[in-house]
């Protein structure tokens, strides 16, 4: 697997460039809908930055572990707000598959949304869906920083020894004191001693 680690200040510069583009574009919506929990952030970011705060989310699971999906997106916690006629910005972090984003689109179409303007920091080559912003592209599994200990504990569940691990690790980018607060419950671990 190939990685690619985002940094918080990525994130935000990374808001900044879709802010700065939705302007350009006078794009006008009236809420934010986060896909929970990738677009908590940047739909937070976002709505600092384009001074809108009507903000809402939608919860959706799909993924398993890193590259590892369930048959089908399922969303957990459906829209509590009235989203009928709204112009609305979508945020996530990610179209990977872009099945996610594809069932949160038809929920609230479901409910009578209005026009939907779709945005996520990165965008997969292969995404069968195409946001209308985005800032990169790559075929990289991508680590967000709001999901680094996470990714370290789905690695270890994957490797098979811990040399394994402490390859896949580097290869990720993560530090010794990353997986070590990770140890913390498991100081057994001799990773990097």
């Amino acid at each position: 697997m190939e990685y690619v680690r985002l940094s918080w200040d990525d994130i935000v510069e990374d808001c900044k460039k879709i802010a700065r583009h939705i302007k350009e574009k006078n794009i006008d919506f009236d809420i934010i809908v986060g896909i929970a929990r990738g677009g908590w952030v940047p739909a937070r970011i976002l709505s600092d930055l384009l001074d809108n705060d009507e903000i809402y989310t939608v919860r959706v699971k799909f993924y398993k572990s890193i590259g590892e999906t369930d048959d089908k997106p399922l969303i957990l916690h459906p829209t509590q707000f009235n989203v009928s006629g709204k112009k609305i910005l979508l945020v996530d972090d990610i179209a990977d598959t872009g099945r996610s984003l594809e069932v949160v689109i038809r929920h609230l179409k479901e409910r009578g949304s209005g026009k939907l303007y779709v945005v996520t920091l990165v965008k997969k080559p292969h995404s069968q869906f195409q946001p209308d912003f985005y800032v990169e592209e790559t075929k990289k599994w991508v680590i967000f920083p709001w999901e680094v200990y996470e990714t370290i504990r789905q690695i270890r569940r994957k490797s098979n020894s811990e040399a394994d691990f402490e390859k896949e690790i580097r290869k990720a980018g993560i530090t010794k004191e990353e997986v070590d607060f990770i140890n913390v419950r498991n100081p057994s671990s001799n990773l990097w001693t």
